[in-house]
C-alpha cells in the first residue's frame, strides 16, 4: 500500500513537473516580443575626455611633449554608463529598450572644437575651429574618436575645447592640456 502511494506521488510530481515545463516552453517562446529585441546592453555617453596625440610617426600616440603642428591630433575617450538615463536600474529594462551600440555611441552628437588660446591672427581664443579638423579612425589604443588638424595654427602653446551636444541639448565638453605646437 505504501509503495503504491509512493508511485502515485511520484507520478503526480512528474505530471506537475511536465505541466510546468510545458507552460514555460510555450509561454516563454522566442516569438514573444520581449525576446525579439537585440540582446545588446545599451551604453550611454556620460562624458568625454580629450588628449593630445602626436601623429608624426608610423603610429599615433598620446603625449604631453611638444608636437609638430602639422602632426597634431585630438583624441577622445568616451566616459560611458550602461544604466538607463531614465533611472531604470534593472538589467531587463535597458536591454529591452536599448538601441545604442558601443561602436556608435557618439553618432547622435554634434561635435565642435574651440580654441582656448589664440589659434592664428584670424581665430582668437574662443573661436570655433571645427572646420580645421577632420574626424579619423586611425587611433592609439584606448582612444574612441580622433580629430586630425588640417590647418596649422601659429607656433606656440595651444589648448582646445571639444564639445559634444545631442539633439536634446545634453552637452559634454573637455579641454585638452596645454601643448606646445612647433
Amino acid at each position: 500500500m505504501m509503495k503504491t502511494n509512493r508511485i502515485k506521488n511520484l507520478k503526480k510530481r512528474n505530471a506537475i513537473f511536465f505541466a510546468v515545463l510545458l507552460i514555460c516552453a510555450t509561454g516563454c517562446s522566442k516569438s514573444d516580443p520581449e525576446w525579439s529585441v537585440d540582446p545588446v546592453i545599451p551604453v550611454y555617453l556620460s562624458g568625454i575626455e580629450s588628449v593630445n596625440i602626436n601623429n608624426a610617426g608610423q603610429y599615433p600616440f598620446t603625449t604631453t611633449e611638444p608636437i609638430k603642428k602639422e602632426a597634431y591630433m585630438i583624441g577622445i575617450r568616451w566616459v560611458t554608463d550602461n544604466s538607463d538615463p531614465d533611472g531604470d536600474q534593472s538589467i531587463t529594462g535597458p536591454v529591452n529598450t536599448g538601441e545604442s551600440r558601443y561602436q556608435n555611441i557618439a553618432d547622435n552628437y554634434t561635435k565642435r572644437i574651440y580654441c582656448n588660446t589664440v589659434f592664428n591672427s584670424r581665430n582668437p581664443a574662443g573661436a570655433n575651429v571645427s572646420q580645421y579638423f577632420k574626424e579619423v579612425n586611425y587611433l592609439p589604443a584606448g582612444i574612441n574618436e580622433g580629430f586630425v588638424l588640417l590647418v596649422a595654427p601659429d607656433a606656440g602653446e595651444h589648448s582646445f575645447r571639444v564639445v559634444y551636444t545631442n539633439e536634446d541639448g545634453e552637452q559634454h565638453e573637455y579641454d585638452t592640456e596645454l601643448i606646445k605646437l612647433y
